[in-house]
């Protein structure tokens, strides 16, 4: 006897999003847009699929997602069908165990935890850098804004230059 489909679509877009929980929670991806430089799907189609557009999320989809992030031990009848639905929601939260695996390092190897070490401090570093750059970007946005409004009030414009060198008097 065959299995009867479900393909409520509401349905059927709660598990993707709990597939791709799944994923995020299993370090697996850090963000969609992991998914989307794979190549599998565009960015649109993608944000489409998971809000329930059923003219995109499709079984070609859900397929090329399990079979590509096959290590996250899903298929796609879990996906599409609702078959092993629930395990996946169980399965997001990790236990206080593994979370004492993944962050503590004290129990591991000097080289182990040297490189986790390194990792971590060149992400810091990276963000860090990205962070300063928003900051020089909003605050030249901020300069080009405010300029009509101190030419009207005649008024000059607080440089970083400025302000160094009143500092260094």
């Amino acid at each position: 006897m065959k299995e009867k489909e479900n393909t409520n679509f509401d349905d059927i877009k709660e598990r993707l999003n709990d597939y791709i929980l799944y994923l995020k929670s299993n370090k697996l991806i850090k963000t969609n847009q992991d998914i989307v430089e794979t190549g599998l799907v565009a960015k649109s189609n993608l944000s489409k699929a998971i809000n329930g557009d059923p003219k995109y999320l499709t079984k070609s989809l859900v397929k090329k997602l399990t079979n590509h992030f096959n290590e996250a031990q899903r298929t796609f009848e879990d996906i599409w069908f609702g078959q092993g639905s629930v395990n996946i929601k169980t399965e997001i939260l990790p236990t206080n165990d593994e979370l004492d695996s993944v962050f503590n390092i004290k129990n591991r190897p000097h080289d182990e935890q040297m490189a986790i070490l390194h990792k971590d401090i060149l992400e810091l570093k990276k963000e860090n850098e990205e962070l300063k750059d928003m900051v020089d970007d909003l605050t030249l946005k901020i300069e080009i804004s405010l300029a009509p409004i101190l030419r009207h009030f005649k008024l000059k414009a607080d440089t970083k230059e400025k302000q160094k060198s009143s500092s260094s008097n």
